[in-house]
């Protein structure tokens, strides 16, 4: 049985980019169609950003609760519950989950579950469990998002071999584990699972720094912060080959920075080394969509195909970082354009967020891409151990880091390893979205002691003429 629709929109993509259009293209008074063929809120929700940071959160509270004394209290560390920690994720995905479903609903968003398949550029069939659709529509927004991505290494697909999804379903605190790549994904279940201090953690990246998306300062203190609490990193080493031991491990063996092969024996493995844009089924093709890895569009969110936009990790041609967030704008910005309004994205000030122990966040240009900008740059750099509030809070190391354009002196990036550097990156990204210059920021009155203080005093050292340093 198969049911036909007519509707001003569909979106096929249910994550942080399609329901947000979804909703915004109601407000401009839109008839819309969501398809989903997984869960509501895509992988951000159900298997990335949220759950993720359930168990950031924990292992947080667990270290700290085994530091209690540093502040003078008494208190007795009985070990970590994993299974509770597990049901405390799912309840937290489900009650969110809830919550989107329920502005679909109050938006009269239909949401279809099922694949999205286009037939040509106005009409998309639907497969599902219960029935088919046949849809004709005037407008179609892509946001499938993406999935994990694979290098062809022997043994990548074995048992035990786990990407982020498997690793956030996994039962049991693993006794040790090698994390195959250095960025963020790998970086926080490293950090995640060292702070539960059971679990013993290996990292292993082929580029020379850790976070290499980042600017080169964060990368090389987050190194030296995961030696002091105990993981391995080995940096500018590939791997070869993933196999399993008599003993029922995993062995990783990959050539080090010296060009010597190493092995390295654990329970698990998780493979974090990026994502590639989601495009299974859609037969893009009978749509005549343009597309490579992803789907080429411009900065409306147009594709080459009139009345057909696409938004979020399935994108290619604009500078998208796959963030869940910029997903959800470059949705609004697309439907904006689809009917009526003429909207750009702005990828200036993308703020990055990332919940490894210690934190690391940012926004603008590294001091690399703003020399090869700017040329002259001036570079202001303030340590944590010069902050009341970190010091207070028992977390003094990092640093902040802003590069400022000699000639005009606005901000042009700001870069944070340190205590709570994931909320002090707004005050930073609200800067360098607006261009302020030095002394609009030092002109702002700072709460004292406050972390915060940290970036008006990251400019005074740019500008030479620091007061706390």
């Amino acid at each position: 049985m198969e049911e036909e629709i007519a509707t001003d929109i569909t979106i096929i993509g249910g994550g942080p980019a399609g329901y947000v259009a979804a909703i915004r293209a109601a407000q401009l008074g839109a008839n819309v169609v969501l398809i989903e063929k997984g869960q509501i809120g895509g992988t951000c929700l159900n298997r990335g950003c949220i759950p993720t940071k359930v168990f950031v959160e924990s292992a947080k509270h667990c270290k700290s609760l085994r530091e209690m004394a540093r502040f003078g209290l008494k208190s007795e560390y009985l070990g970590v519950d994993f299974p509770s920690i597990i049901k405390r994720k799912i309840m937290i995905v489900k009650r969110l989950v809830r919550g989107v479903n329920f502005l679909l609903k109050k938006n009269n968003i239909r949401v279809l579950i099922g694949e999205g398949s286009f037939i040509d550029a106005h009409t998309i069939s639907v497969s599902s469990l219960e029935k088919n659709y046949r849809i004709t529509t005037k407008k179609t927004l892509i946001a499938t998002g993406s999935k994990p991505f694979f290098v062809p290494i022997p043994g990548i697909d074995g048992a035990k071999v786990l990407t982020s999804k498997e690793m956030l379903e996994i039962g049991n605190l693993p006794q040790s584990l090698i994390v195959i790549g250095g960025g963020v994904v790998g970086g926080e279940f490293a950090c995640v699972f060292r702070c539960f201090e059971e679990t013993e953690v290996t990292v292993v990246e082929m580029l020379p720094r850790l976070l290499p998306m980042e600017d080169a300062d964060l990368g090389e203190e987050l190194k030296a912060s995961f030696k002091r609490i105990g993981i391995g990193v080995h940096t500018s080493s590939r791997v070869t080959r993933i196999s399993d031991t008599p003993g029922g491990k995993k062995r990783v063996t990959f050539t080090d920075a010296e060009g010597k092969e190493v092995n390295i024996d654990a329970e698990f493995v998780l493979v974090s080394i990026g994502r590639t844009p989601c495009l299974d089924g859609l037969n893009l093709r009978a749509a005549g969509i343009k597309y490579e890895r992803g789907i080429f569009v411009n900065r409306k969110m147009e594709t080459n195909v009139p009345d057909i936009y696409a938004a979020g990790d399935v994108v290619q041609g604009v500078p998208s970082p796959m963030l869940a967030y910029t997903a959800s704008h470059e949705g609004e910005v697309a439907v904006e354009n689809a009917f009526g309004h003429d909207v750009e994205m702005n990828y200036h000030a993308i703020p990055s967020t990332i919940f490894t122990n210690p934190e690391v966040s940012s926004v603008g240009l590294s001091e690399e891409k703003a020399r090869e900008k700017y040329g002259e740059i001036l570079v202001g750099k303030f340590p944590f151990q010069g902050n009341g509030r970190a010091i207070i809070a028992g977390h003094n190391r990092g640093f902040v880091k802003v590069i400022l354009d000699t000639k005009t002196t606005e901000l042009v990036g700001v870069h944070i390893i340190g205590p709570f550097a994931t909320e002090i990156i707004s005050e930073g990204a609200l800067a360098v979205a607006k261009r302020m210059k030095a002394e609009d920021i030092i002109k702002v009155e700072h709460a004292h002691p406050v972390v915060y203080e940290a970036i008006k005093e990251a400019v005074l050292l740019a500008l030479g003429r620091p007061i706390h340093a």
